[in-house]
């Protein structure tokens, strides 16, 4: 049985733009505003140039959008306000889609909202609110006629902020809409900020190492209603490292809009067992996802500042994404240490191209063949002292120490070989000390090691009661003593050459050889 009882009122509370603006910040939220501008653009003229000028005002703490891609009908004028009105269709190639984004970005950035529109040459509408008109529940709100502006422009004027303009803001801001829009900049669309016009800053900084430059991969996806969305994959190593600011990973753009930057998660890959945990060793890595096609289609959330992993078209990607995700890190990290030798210095070259066709069903033939990497020094060193470490423990300092001089001597530092210079003999002196407490069979009370370490002479004479190092060994082991003495303890500079540190520390590590049984001697 089904009968009709009663009626329920579904027109949704005007909390929902309140409880639907906690994700927004400045960027964001204006980026929804130039979202928006695009999007009339498109339905207006697509190819037509188009201005916005965006004002931020410090002083008076208010904020002015201005643009000029075509205005608004009056009788669209709902979809400024009404949640999930809008004019887009979702098989547009647009960016807006939920009919969400100006409402939420304007209450999210003002108490006070006034916005006035153009269309083509009619009359020049405005419609205001402010939070009074967000306590209760009339939905209706007047269209006032007022002067006319320019033809085709619209203007959103915001006062009584919730945000704080300063110049942090702006400047990140000016970053944040640089790099956000970099495809749209210079091609038809004019961005100002405080009367600056604003150029692209890209993420493509490729270096071309032979046999692993940069590759590109063409093709199309089926949507499940039987349209089809154009994908490209371009991955390769970047020229500079990047593993503080964080600028590795993978980026995707929707439509040529930048939805997601530098994702280093799980789902694209950087997990044990593919690409590894995020780690400065893979920080040469850059893939670039680009999706064109149906807004419906596009796998982002609702503020566009993220990618929603359950989405169809992200899932038949996933595993093409964390294949090359998995391939250029493998490279990154095989090549750690060597990076300027292999890869920095190749700074042209050509991107190799893959069509695909069917993105889902391609194979993962492309990825080209892994070079046979050099072990790293320190993996080598460790590998080749573990037996001893682990019957020895005290010995792992040594050898560390040792990979630390190799690390350091490979620097752009003035000051490496002081460096390298106290660290070695401070080695030794430690070495003495470890042997003559583990190695030499006779006991040291810790008074007794207190007084002979009071002199380096005395360590010296007491080593050799119990090992023997040939008088030559010695006396250049003095001499770099006297050399780190005078570092500390003298008010001249002490100039410490290659050589010296190169003869030092094969002293050193022949006598952490000879004592403890250390390796050192590595192909």
């Amino acid at each position: 049985m089904k009968k009709e009882i009663d009626r329920i009122n579904a027109v949704p509370s005007k909390r929902l733009f309140l409880s639907i603006i906690a994700d927004y910040d400045l960027n964001t939220a204006i980026c929804e505003l130039i979202d928006n501008v695009i999007d009339i653009r498109f339905r207006n003229s697509k190819n037509r140039p188009t201005n916005i000028a965006i004002e931020l005002d410090k002083n008076q703490q208010t904020i002015r959008v201005l643009d000029d891609a075509g205005g608004v009908k009056e009788s669209e004028l709902d979809v400024i306000i009404g949640p999930g009105h809008t004019t887009n269709l979702p098989t547009d190639e647009t960016i807006g889609i939920f009919g969400v984004g100006t409402k939420r970005a304007v209450v999210a950035l003002a108490q006070d909202i006034k916005i006035t529109t153009r269309y083509g040459n009619d009359k020049t509408c405005r419609v205001e609110f402010d939070d009074s008109w967000l306590q209760n529940d009339d939905w209706e709100l007047p269209v006032y006629e007022v002067d006319d502006i320019p033809q085709g422009t619209s203007v959103i004027e915001l006062q009584k902020l919730r945000v704080i303009i300063n110049d942090e803001a702006i400047s990140m801001l000016k970053e944040h809409l640089q790099r956000t829009y970099e495809r749209f900049l210079g091609n038809g669309i004019v961005i100002k900020l405080n009367s600056e016009t604003l150029t692209p800053i890209k993420f493509e900084n490729w270096a071309y190492p032979p046999g692993n430059s940069p590759m590109e991969l063409n093709g199309t996806l089926p949507t499940e209603d039987g349209k089809t969305v154009k994908v490209k994959i371009l991955a390769g190593l970047a020229r500079e490292s990047s593993p503080a600011g964080g600028e590795y990973g993978v980026y995707f753009y929707c439509n040529d809009r930048l939805i997601a930057r530098a994702l280093k998660d799980y789902e694209v890959g950087f997990t044990k067992g593919l690409a590894g945990q995020p780690h400065p060793s893979v920080s040469l890595i850059r893939v670039i996802v680009s999706l064109n096609g149906e807004a419906q289609s596009m796998p982002w959330n609702s503020s566009k500042s993220g990618i929603n992993y359950k989405h169809p078209i992200f899932v038949a990607l996933r595993d093409h994404i964390v294949q090359v995700v998995k391939h250029w890190a493998s490279l990154s990290r095989g090549w750690e240490g060597n990076w300027p030798k292999n890869v920095f210095k190749y700074k042209s070259g050509n991107v190799v191209q893959y069509e695909l066709n069917n993105v889902k069903e391609a194979k993962k033939s492309y990825l080209p063949q892994l070079p046979k990497f050099k072990h790293r020094y320190i993996d080598l060193i460790k590998q080749a002292n573990r037996k001893v470490a682990k019957e020895k423990p005290w010995t792992k300092g040594q050898y560390e120490t040792i990979i630390a001089v190799d690390i350091i001597s490979k620097q752009h530092l003035e000051q490496k070989n002081r460096i390298c210079l106290v660290l070695l003999d401070s080695t030794l002196e430690i070495a003495f000390k470890e042997y003559l407490l583990n190695e030499s069979g006779e006991r040291y009370s810790d008074e007794r090691i207190l007084r002979l370490f009071r002199d380096r002479n005395s360590v010296q004479e007491e080593i050799k009661k119990h090992f023997t190092l040939a008088p030559e060994i010695w006396k250049k082991i003095n001499y770099y003593y006297s050399l780190r003495c005078k570092l500390i303890h003298e008010r001249a500079n002490v100039v410490v050459s290659d050589s010296e540190i190169e003869d030092f520390r094969e002293i050193v590590q022949n006598t952490l050889k000879e004592m403890f049984g250390l390796v050192f001697d590595i192909e």
